[in-house]
């Protein structure tokens, strides 16, 4: 019945179920760029902030964030599948909400 149900769910919306799992794949990597991302352009800025002067200011402000989103790119793609979800499940294995235990 949710076989179905699923199936006329997605006729409706005219989305496969190959689509759903192709998102459901790189929702970690665009997590991972967005954060990365974010922290890359912060440290930017707080490395720009050191800097006197407007035109080095923004020159290192560049060089900072291109350095390291390329770092977390590398990483990325470096790293094997599995030592990267460990490194990520026990980064945010904090952050995760605790599911009650069903008896």
């Amino acid at each position: 019945m949710a076989d179905r149900a699923r199936g006329t769910a997605s006729a409706r919306t005219g989305k496969s179920d190959a689509w759903r799992e192709r998102v459901t794949e790189a929702a970690p990597l665009a997590l991972f760029c967005s954060v990365m991302g974010v922290l890359s352009v912060g440290a930017g800025a707080l490395a720009g902030l050191l800097v006197p002067g407007g035109d080095v200011r923004a020159l290192v402000w560049l060089v900072v964030t291109v350095l390291g989103a390329a770092g977390a790119g590398l990483w990325w793609g470096l790293t094997p599948v599995t030592e990267r979800l460990r490194v990520l499940n026990r980064a945010l294995g904090e952050a995760r909400p605790r599911r009650p235990h069903h008896r």
